[in-house]
């Protein structure tokens, strides 16, 4: 999108328009009914799409502006309109903003502050004409001058990140570039939307299976948990170590994560008594990506392996070397029905391994990366006899996700543009959504059915193959 699409006070304020009508604005600030009535002026219409939906305003022009009718205009937004002996007074529907205007006078108050109109309102056949731009703006409202478009609510301007959705069709998302903490709420239509937290240390936590809770730990290690209904957050069980990685048991009653100070054990706590127990202390370091298969049965893990210093008898520090052979990431795998199982390697070569996914039959889904950029990304399936395949796509995948039916995979065409597969198990690819925009990240709800993106720091829901804006860039209001 580019900056001169979305508009505001900025731009001319009133939209100019060529004709030949006389203007009947007096050179004071005031005008009579009288003088209104029997000037020259245009009378007409102009179709705008209000919050998606095409409604054909009434129009005049006047001294080369075009104004619209304020009592119209109002009730599309879902204004209040009340008109008193000094003016009109509008409320938009969310109580947040109040325009005091008078016709035929440019000066009006907007929330206190005195602004002005370029062309003062005009009253014409018992109807009062208004600049459509500063009104919307006033109201708290947004224009897209270039798409005839008004939303009734601005849309949050911000680079955003970290998507999650809820059981209620919300999404949440971190506003990144925000000076303290600011978690939105929104609904898929654009512009209505809500602060839901400002947490300092709930930016990132993971979503419950039923997606009616986040989990995430504070700074002391405590473990919370947070309604994404209500925003209300509360602790679970006393437990102060570091935890990372949270993941959800298919039932909800169950959290799993990684332990300690160098991310060296698994264990899980119980939702209902908030207990911790430990499932692996086997002293190995780095553990990242945890993932739990469905049925909970198993657990898929990342370690990233070091390189292991070697020295000789002397052990003096020029003896010193290290052996980066065997360093590199490496997934390993975990029988949780097994007392004392031992993580099983799946993996020993050296490309990065991303995004791991459980499928629901047992086998391991991960993107493999060349560490040095020199080979194309590849989505690679271990079977549960160990045998290892590509699974083939017509992009460059960046992305993978497990959802109910199978995997979501996002990746890059040869032509630069975004495309998101849906491929359900043992199926071929099915194209959901092609964009030509950068795409950062992008959440799909847990069974499939709803798609977000996170294009250029704006929050993008994907409705029936269409995207809409549910954020705008700073750049936009330029």
């Amino acid at each position: 999108m580019t900056n001169s699409k979305w508009i505001g006070a900025a731009l001319a304020s009133a939209l100019l328009v060529t004709g030949g009508a006389v203007s009947i604005l007096a050179t004071g600030s005031q005008v009579n009914a009288a003088a209104v009535k029997q000037a020259a002026v245009q009378e007409g219409s102009m179709t705008w799409s209000i919050n998606g939906t095409q409604v054909a305003l009434s129009t005049i022009n006047s001294g080369g502006y075009k104004l619209y009718s304020l009592s119209q205009v109002a009730g599309e937004l879902g204004a209040g309109l009340v008109r008193g002996s000094s003016g009109f007074q509008l409320n938009d529907s969310k109580g947040l903003h109040n325009v005091q205007i008078q016709a035929g006078v440019k000066s009006y108050q907007a929330d206190g502050e005195t602004k002005e109109f370029t062309a003062a309102p005009v009253v014409l056949n018992g109807k009062t004409y208004v600049e459509l731009t500063k009104l919307v703006s006033s109201l708290g409202g947004e224009l897209n001058a270039e798409t005839r478009s008004i939303l009734s609510f601005a849309r949050p301007s911000g680079q955003f990140d970290t998507l999650h959705w809820t059981a209620d069709g919300k999404l949440i998302a971190n506003q990144s570039d925000a000076e303290s903490t600011v978690l939105y709420k929104f609904s898929q239509t654009p512009g209505d939307y809500e602060v839901f937290s400002t947490n300092e240390s709930a930016v990132d936590y993971a979503v419950s299976p039923d997606q009616q809770w986040g989990v995430f730990s504070d700074e002391t290690g405590q473990v919370k948990l947070m309604n994404l209904s209500t925003g209300i957050i509360t602790p679970l069980g006393k437990d102060a170590s570091v935890k990372t990685d949270f993941v959800w048991s298919g039932d909800g009653k169950t959290i799993y994560f990684i332990q300690g100070d160098k991310q060296e054990k698994l264990a899980q706590i119980s939702v209902e008594t908030g207990e911790v127990k430990a499932l692996l202390e086997d002293k190995v370091e780095n553990k990242s990506e945890l993932r739990i298969s469905a049925d909970g049965t198993s657990a898929v893990y990342i370690v990233n392996i070091t390189g292991t210093a070697k020295n000789d008898a002397d052990s003096t520090e020029d003896s010193l070397t290290v052996d980066y052979s065997k360093a590199g990431e490496q997934l390993f795998k975990l029988d949780l029905t097994t007392k004392g199982a031992k993580p099983v390697a799946l993996t020993a070569s050296p490309d990065n391994k991303l995004y791991p996914e459980i499928l629901a039959k047992g086998s391991v889904v991960y993107l493999s990366a060349d560490p040095d950029g020199n080979a194309a990304n590849t989505l690679k399936q271990i079977a549960a006899d160990g045998t290892v395949k590509d699974i083939t796509l017509s992009v460059e995948a960046n992305w993978v996700q497990r959802i109910s039916t199978g995997l979501m995979v996002a990746g890059t065409a040869a032509d630069g543009s975004t495309v998101i597969y849906s491929i359900a198990d043992g199926a071929a690819p099915v194209e959901v959504f092609r964009t030509a925009d950068d795409v950062s990240e992008v959440s799909v709800s847990g069974d499939g059915s709803k798609l977000a993106i996170v294009s250029d720091g704006t929050v993008v829901v994907v409705q029936n193959g269409k995207a809409l804006e549910l954020s705008s860039t700073p750049e936009e209001e330029n």
